[in-house]
């Protein structure tokens, strides 16, 4: 007898809906280098209001991830070849490569923990990425 393996969880079902709170400051321990990321999903509609087709955000969300950041570890940012200022604070929106982390489920919130030097880039308006 096999037994099926559960599929793993994508980009596009790991977020959790706005109206859930974050996990309180502190509630969640973030060791070392780590950065702790409640992933945002992408919006469903162009600023037009034009509704972006499920075969589009399939793409879209396999293309990019991004997330807020909830907490830094204390040694995030802090070796030599990082520079010595962080590329990132607590309420940046980030974007970080679609494997990168480990996902967890929190009190009702999926996050995710990933590693400092796995932030591409920060971004103001995550609602831009989709125009």
């Amino acid at each position: 007898m096999q037994i099926p393996t559960p599929k793993s969880a994508t980009n596009m079902t790991w977020f959790t809906e706005d109206n859930v709170p974050d996990p309180a400051p502190g509630e969640l321990g973030v060791q070392g280098w780590k950065i702790l990321i409640r992933p945002i999903p992408n919006a469903p509609k162009t600023r037009g209001g034009i509704i972006i087709p499920d075969s589009t955000m399939d793409v879209l969300d396999l293309i990019r991830s991004v997330g807020r950041v909830l907490a830094l570890g204390p040694r995030a940012y802090t070796r030599e070849d990082m520079g010595g200022k962080p590329w990132c604070k607590v309420g940046d929106y980030v974007l970080y490569g679609r494997y990168a982390g480990a996902k967890i489920s929190y009190g009702g919130v999926k996050l995710l923990y990933i590693n400092d030097d796995e932030v591409i880039t920060t971004v103001k308006d995550p609602s831009k990425l989709n125009e």
